[in-house]
């Protein structure tokens, strides 16, 4: 089931026998679902709606009720219900689907961390059974009414309280198939196994575990009854063995409904895997079973089974459909069976699984020789759709076969309807009967023939000698030896057949196969941990880096924090073979074992990238920490990955259903330099630099879908504008973009640059709405791989909300996503990502990120703001019970808290007069003084605060339109026109400053709005005030006729003109004037403009990179980083305006040298000549690196008879001086005359270059 738009999430508590709702609005209107595709249905919807895609998109509404027991039931019924008639157009909308008569609420009982919510849900339509007429509610309450009964409470799962891998020596064995294996004495002697005598073995074996919570789990490490042979002397010596039965990785089970015996595959691993030990007391041994002395059925015959089934090929590289043999160039495949002693004249049953992608229907042939068994008929698939299944699937049973020996063949042959069909074997299995008649050393067998109550079944087993036995592996831990007769080559015994048994007959002195020897194993007790806030499950080559975020959250955050290798997980909770559901067992049990809110686990990092391809050892394959993946393997839109089934810890949830109880993330990393990068972000982002890029948010909408995700994405921007207002808001929709055409197709190159400037500016938030993929985003190519590594913002990580499809799918090995690269890139990128791995629909990506944007903000009960975990938590369980939501990963840590602004900032007085009075209104040409204070969240003025505040004064929000690229344009309010931006004193909580309006505000009359950013050495704050009138004009301004003066420089102010940078160097202008410089945008011809070399139609906006120094309006700096420059001279005119609407003009030029070399220019020293002193300079073309200098200085004839060395961190391309005092190394002067001087440079990324001058002394 799809849901498409977000769950109405109310939270009421159910005290009383019986509770109502206050009145619920419901607020309709009609709306657009976008395909990943493009393609686009209109729907009638309400806000809070959730769409079903299976119930034809008809709008659902859900609400949450908590109650305050566990056990308590309750009925629904609506009331004071108002209707209203739906509209012509509504009524097209829903032609064709079926409504019912009457609206009738269901009710569920769902768990989130143990608190237990009733579930509504209901459609809101229905057709008037009076009139006939389609009415849609729009006003309705609940009441809920509590039944006189309760439903029975389950027994909590109960768990050991210690491994028995906590003491003792142990060896891990591997076996690949069910059967009994054999391990000699010398085996356990070179296995070090000291007391072999004492020799035990551990473990379930078998197939895969459930993965749904209701269904039993092993605990621990069981132990195993085995046989032992200790020969003549009765002592376990030399000669010995041990005999005892394995489950192996593929798990057989009977169906009644089908009569038959089916398999599963193990998705983790080749292999099951026991523990041995000796040290663990006396050996268990297998104990008799007696038979039973009367019979009513007699046994000649038995079931057995055998499958081709490999995993070879996953068709959309998700899902757990694995395939193999593909059916293109070769069309047909063979497969041999074997069943020795056939019963003849009996037929088979064959069972096949097959696969077909083609554009008209397909069939498989299934044959014996040239005889055909039977067709298997595949549906077509719409090929050229991108969100169609991708293959049809076909299973089929056939049971008029009789093969004429017990070694047959059979075949299938792929008839293909088109050269571009394709086909593939998923499986194909066949039950036999068989005569009851032993071969080889063992051999295994049951009868579903014999089930049933009361029935006792009498096995005679042909063709055995007296030594054979006969085990009863029904209970594989607990096998037991029947007492069964032996008389003329035959061995019978009589057994209960209530239920089906399962049989070995062996012969213990004939060949067994023997395990395979994984090594020892270190003594571990995960089960006797102490409960913990935080579990990081990392691989062992991970666990340093682990450790240090552990540390981290334990210093930082009083963390409780446990570390757990994946392979400690296996070995107690899945008898050491991988299996997802050990992970989550694992967790579960500090969930069970919980007692309180306080002791619940509340964070899961999972410190490892993962895989689609669970089990294999491919090259590159980045299978650290397991995946879970969906049933569908066909469907793009319905196959999918998710960490959630680590969180859905309740007895009733798993696989993919219920409610998130533990905050999930994940560190996509593969090697020890990921792992160290996305360390060392998150020890050092709570040392991020102070700044306002801590409140600044940034949205990004794409232009398709008639303007669905922009229209998104500004909703979502007014919601945080209007509920956080302390917050800043950058819009960045496509369509205001210039759309041009290349050899890739339609470009917006000036939204990647838009966008990178909104990265290295820093934002604490980027959210994207919109079309993407794992190379980047939209149609038009934006935030591709290489942009991504151009950012330069090591201090100013943000968190990425991604609404779009597969632009994080980590667990694809063959490529590393755009997403992934955010988190992974080493001095830039993201701090952490929300964001999707498969495909998903443009509704409820709506609907969840407007519900992240109901907790990214919000506190706890102690007034911190959550943690990343809890927000994706509470996120996802807002958001309905669809799919959609399980594609939208974290990838980042858990526990880690954004770096909010702590405190708040407000504004006291406007020219003196209280905030709270009628105050001036701000006109253009007219000096402002506003100052205010930084407040607790008491309210108090925090008196110890002292920093800087950085205020940014706003004119009136305005309308704008777009350009229409790619439709009709799309019309947003906005409030981004700067009247001043810049930063004063703080001191002791207390600021204020002044700033002249410009002449070019909106003189229409109207709210403008203050923003505020304070830090000081150890806190920051962040406010607001949106009540300040802007308008008019000051009739008695003074008279300014002067334009700025402008300084220009390239990296630092020690540049000269015609001096030499990198390739993106680092524009600076030192800007001042009278009457303050001109920022609001909103003149044509009056923003701040660079033009480089004259390119007049690509000019640089350079508005939003100025501010205003510390306590002065009239003087300020622009920062901006070109990029991408060609090598060679260049030249950049700046054009600035002051706020009376005078401008100037300067022109810098300078070189640029390519970054891969290290180049010196310009290498000097002043003075020259000298006498007592000199300073050396030069020039290179690697700003912002660490460069060691060494200074030599020869005689004429190459006598070193001085060196000078330092270190310099070089924030620009200038270096100097180094100075030098005329005297040699011993401290002795250096006489008159000429010499030579090598300045020697390495930069810290290993480049070097020398460069030679002269000097001259005069003494």
């Amino acid at each position: 089931m799809r849901y498409l738009v977000i769950l109405l999430f109310s939270i009421i508590s159910v005290s009383s026998f019986s509770q109502t709702t206050t009145p619920i609005n419901l607020d309709w209107t009609e709306s657009l679902i976008a395909y990943p595709t493009g393609e686009k249905i209109n729907t009638l919807t309400f806000t809070g709606a959730s769409l079903n895609e299976e119930n034809s998109w008809i709008p659902e509404y859900s609400h949450l009720q908590l109650t305050s027991s566990t056990n308590e039931l309750f009925t629904v019924e609506l009331f004071d219900t108002q209707f209203k008639l739906l509209s012509s157009t509504e009524r097209q909308i829903l032609r064709n689907k079926t409504i019912s008569n009457t609206i009738k609420p269901s009710i569920n009982t769902v768990v989130i961390r143990k608190q237990n919510y009733q579930q509504v849900k209901f459609t809101p339509i229905r057709k008037n059974p009076l009139t006939g007429q389609l009415e849609k509610l729009i006003r309705f309450s609940l009441r809920f009414q509590k039944k006189s009964q309760n439903k029975s409470l389950k027994q909590s799962k109960s768990y050991v309280a210690s491994s028995v891998l906590q003491s003792g020596k142990w060896l891990k064995i591997a076996i690949d198939t069910t059967a009994v294996y054999k391990i000699t004495y010398s085996q356990l002697i070179d296995m070090g196994i000291s007391n072999p005598e004492n020799i035990r073995i551990y473990g379930s074996g078998g197939g895969m575990l459930p993965k749904m919570n209701s269904e039993d789990s092993l605990d621990d490490l069981p132990n195993n009854s085995i046989y032992m042979d200790k020969g003549s002397d009765g002592i376990f010596n030399s000669g010995d063995f041990i005999l005892f039965y394995a489950k192996g990785p593929r798990s057989w089970k009977f169906e009644e409904a089908s009569n038959e015996f089916v398999h599963e595959n193990h998705l983790y691993s080749d292999f099951s895997h026991y523990f041995l030990s000796s040290d663990m007391g006396s050996p268990t041994l297998i104990q008799s079973a007696a038979s039973l002395s009367s019979s009513n059925i007699n046994v000649t015959g038995f079931d057995d089974y055998a499958v081709f089934d490999q995993d070879d090929t996953n068709l959309l590289e998700s899902g757990r459909l694995w395939l193999a043999n593909t059916f293109d160039v070769t069309t047909n495949y063979s497969f041999n069976f074997s069943f020795p002693n056939l019963k003849t004249g009996e037929p088979l049953l064959i069972s096949t699984n097959l696969v077909a992608r083609s554009s008209s229907a397909t069939k498989f042939s299934l044959l014996s020789g040239t005889n055909l068994i039977g067709d298997i008929e595949i549906p077509s698939v719409n090929t050229g759709s991108y969100t169609a299944n991708y293959a049809s699937v076909a299973e089929k049973k056939f049971i008029n076969f009789i093969p004429s020996s017990a070694n047959f063949k059979l075949s299938i042959d792929y008839e293909k309807s088109s050269p571009s069909s394709k086909g593939w074997l998923n499986f194909l299995r066949v039950n036999a009967r068989r005569n009851l008649v032993f071969t080889n050393n063992q051999m295994a067998f049951r009868d579903s023939k014999t089930i049933g109550v009361g029935n006792k079944a009498k096995f005679t087993l042909q063709n055995t000698n007296d030594k054979t036995q006969i085990w009863d592996v029904t209970s594989p831990q607990s096998v037991k030896l029947i007492s069964a007769n032996y008389n003329n080559n035959t061995t019978s015994f009589t057994a209960d057949a209530n239920s089906l048994k399962e049989y070995v007959a062996c012969d213990p002195n004939g060949n067994f196969p023997a395990p395979i020897i994984i090594g020892s194993v270190k003594n571990q007790n995960l089960h006797a941990l102490a409960q913990t806030d935080m579990i990081i499950i990392s691989p062992s080559k991970f666990l340093s880096y682990a450790s240090q975020i552990a540390d981290f959250h334990r210093t930082k955050d009083n963390l409780k924090v446990t570390i757990v290798d994946p392979e400690e997980i296996y070995n107690e909770f899945s008898s050491g073979s991988p299996d997802v559901s050990a992970i989550r067992n694992f967790v579960k049990m500090f969930y069970d074992r919980s007692t309180s809110d306080e002791n619940l686990p509340k964070y899961l990092l999972l410190f490892g990238d993962g895989s689609f391809d669970n089990k294999s050892d491919r090259e590159n394959n980045t299978n650290q920490i397991l995946t879970y993946q969906s049933e569908n393997s066909l469907s793009p839109t319905q196959s999918f990955v998710t960490d959630d089934f680590f969180g859905l810890l309740d007895d009733d949830e798993g696989e993919a259903t219920g409610m998130v109880d533990i905050g999930i993330g994940r560190f996509p990393v593969n090697t020890s330099e990921e792992a160290q990068i996305v360390t060392n972000k998150i020890l050092n982002y709570n040392n991020s630099e102070w700044g306002d890029w801590r409140s600044r948010i940034c949205f990004i909408g794409d232009d398709e879908d008639n303007n669905t995700h922009m229209r998104d994405a500004n909703k979502l921007a007014v919601q945080v504008e209007t509920d956080y207002p302390q917050f800043k808001i950058q819009r960045i929709f496509l369509d205001d973009y210039e759309q041009i055409t290349s050899s890739a197709g339609q470009e917006y190159p000036d939204v990647n640059l838009a966008i990178s400037e909104s990265i290295n500016k820093g934002s604490l938030l980027m959210n994207y709405t919109g079309h993407g993929n794992e190379n980047g985003l939209a149609h038009e190519h934006i935030l591709m791989l290489d942009d991504i590594l151009g950012w330069e913002n090591p201090t100013k990580l943000p968190l990425f909300m991604t609404a779009t499809c597969e632009f994080s799918r980590f667990d694809n090995y063959k490529k590393l996503s755009s997403g992934e690269m955010i988190l992974l890139r080493d001095n830039g990128g993201g701090i952490g990502l929300f964001t999707t791995t498969r495909l998903v629909f443009s509704s409820p990506n709506f609907s969840l990120n407007q519900n992240f944007y109901h907790h990214v903000f919000d506190k706890d009960l102690d007034g911190n703001y959550l943690r990343l975990g809890d927000i994706m938590r509470k996120t996802k369980n807002e958001t309905g019970s669809g799919i959609n939501k399980r594609n939208f990963t974290l990838l980042g840590d858990p526990a880690l808290r954004l770096n909010y602004p702590t405190h708040s900032a407000k504004t006291l007085q406007i020219n003196n007069v209280d905030i709270s009075q009628p105050t001036d209104t701000l006109k253009a040409l007219s000096k402002v003084h506003i100052s205010g204070e930084i407040i607790a969240a008491s309210g108090e003025t925090l008196n110890d605060f002292s920093g800087t505040v950085y205020s940014t004064i706003y004119d009136k929000a305005t309308t704008k339109s777009t350009r229409g690229n790619d439709g009709e344009p799309f019309e947003y309010t906005i409030q981004n026109s700067v009247l001043f931006k810049g930063k004063a004193s703080v001191n002791n909580g207390n600021f204020h400053f002044n700033f002249f309006v410009p002449k070019d505000i909106n003189y229409q009359y109207g709210n403008g709005k203050i923003s505020y950013y304070a830090n000081s050495m150890n806190a920051d704050a962040a406010g607001y005030t949106n009540s300040i009138v802007v308008g008019g004009t000051n009739p008695n301004a003074d008279k300014d006729k002067i334009g700025p003066e402008i300084e220009l420089y390239m990296d630092d102010e020690q540049f000269t003109p015609g001096g030499m940078t990198g390739t993106s160097p680092l524009l600076l202008a030192i800007v001042q004037d009278s009457s303050g410089i001109n920022t609001v945008g909103n003149s044509i011809g009056h923003d701040i403009i660079a033009v480089l070399d004259q390119k007049t139609d690509q000019p640089y906006e350079l508005t939003d990179f100025y501010e205003s120094d510390l306590d002065n309006y009239q003087k300020g700096k622009i920062s901006y980083r070109l990029s991408d420059l060609e090598t060679g001279e260049h030249e950049i005119q700046v054009k600035v305006w002051d706020n009376v609407n005078n401008s100037s003009e300067n022109i810098l030029e300078f070189f640029v040298a390519d970054n891969a070399d290290l180049i010196l220019k310009h290498v000097l020293n002043y003075p020259n000549p000298f006498t007592t002193n000199t300073g050396f300079y030069f020039e290179h073309n690697q700003a912002s690196r660490e460069l060691d200098v060494l200074i030599q200085i020869l005689t004429i004839s190459g006598k070193l008879i001085k060196t000078i060395e330092t270190t310099v961190n070089s924030t620009g391309n200038r270096v100097g001086p180094i100075q030098w005092d005329g005297k040699d190394d011993f401290g002795n002067s250096i006489g008159r005359g000429v010499y030579f001087y090598r300045v020697k440079v390495r930069a810290d990324n290993g480049k070097v270059v020398n460069k030679f001058q002269k000097l001259v002394i005069l003494k």
